[in-house]
């Protein structure tokens, strides 16, 4: 199974410290069998207009990903996104510290987990 992961942040540090936690936690003996993610951090996300932030919510649905993480927390954006997108959004709070949504993103994605 070659699932797509797509990530959709503000905060470059946060982001991509999430996004190591997935590649630490994933059984992988070379880079190849990594789960593919499509990341896009963008620092001024959430003052982003409706229209610029399901923009960005189409080019990661043109990037055939096969859900969605959102590691911040937003109300607003997570109905925007829910409610205008097929895309399996897999969060609607973020905590970088939870080990059950990193469980959860590599077992759907087909990995295994080495926690």
């Amino acid at each position: 199974m070659n699932q797509t992961v797509g990530i959709l942040g503000y905060d470059l540090n946060l982001s991509t410290s999430f996004v190591e936690k997935i590649i630490n936690y994933t059984k992988a003996d070379i880079d190849q069998e990594h789960i593919k993610m499509n990341i896009v951090i963008n620092n001024k996300l959430l003052n982003k207009n409706n229209e610029e932030i399901l923009k960005i919510i189409r080019e990661l649905e043109n990037s055939n990903i096969n859900c969605l993480v959102l590691t911040f927390k937003n109300d607003n954006i997570y109905n925007l996104i829910k409610n205008n997108t097929n895309i399996n959004i897999i969060n609607n709070t973020f905590d970088i510290n939870d080990i059950e949504l990193i469980r959860k993103i590599i077992t759907l994605c087909g990995k295994e987990v080495i926690i």
